[in-house]
């Protein structure tokens, strides 16, 4: 069977955050074995927090690697674990990134966009659903990590959910965004990459192409 390819974006530092965490879990990542056991050509690519450089790089790996699954990666203090983001809004981004520029409000699409991707109740699988907050939870061990993924509904407008509808607006149905926690010693980048690998393979069960 040909492999298929998945796409990991990280972002690059910003702010405060001397390291950002989702670059470093998508570096580590190939080091799970991902790439053997679930039979991808993974591609990995940092990101600079910039709206331009997101405009230009988003189009284009696709139409590179035109990969079965696009990842991107965020970093948040808010989180305590693994986030998966359903929905991304197409305006409103005030944030200043990197260049100190934002997107001109006029320019962009007033429409919210919902990812393609479920989380399936499956016997591998255990989903346990919330309204408290907009929020669903859904956790499972796997092979003695255990995965805690709350599953928002609402980003902050800034590039986490800009990289995010952009991609969607591509292919709604093979794109997901995942929120990772700040390093330490309990969420270090290895276990956080070990978690990933695990919530990619059941994301990678439900795309057919």
């Amino acid at each position: 069977m040909t492999p298929r390819t998945v796409v990991v974006t990280g972002f690059g530092i910003f702010r405060n955050y001397k390291v950002n965490a989702s670059w470093e879990v998508a570096q580590v990542l190939p080091e799970t074995g991902i790439a053997d056991e679930l039979n991808i050509n993974l591609v990995t690519i940092n990101i600079p927090v910039s709206y331009k450089d997101v405009d230009q790089i988003v189009p284009a790996l696709w139409d590179q690697h035109k990969p079965s699954l696009m990842v991107h990666l965020g970093v948040s203090h808010l989180v305590k674990t693994l986030t998966v983001e359903l929905i991304a809004n197409g305006h409103g981004y005030c944030g200043m990134d990197i260049y100190g520029n934002c997107p001109d409000d006029k320019c962009l699409v007033n429409n919210v966009i919902e990812t393609g991707l479920k989380m399936e109740c499956t016997d591998e699988l255990d989903i346990c659903t919330s309204r408290d907050a907009g929020r669903y939870l859904w956790t499972k061990s796997i092979n003695s990590f255990s995965i805690f993924a709350f599953i928002l509904f609402v980003l902050y407008r800034y590039l986490c959910e800009y990289i995010y509808f952009k991609s969607l607006c591509i292919n709604k149905n093979q794109t997901i965004f995942i929120h990772v926690p700040q390093l330490d010693q309990d969420n270090t980048a290895h276990k956080l990459a070990e978690k990933l690998k695990c919530v990619i393979k059941k994301l990678l069960e439900q795309v057919t192409e």
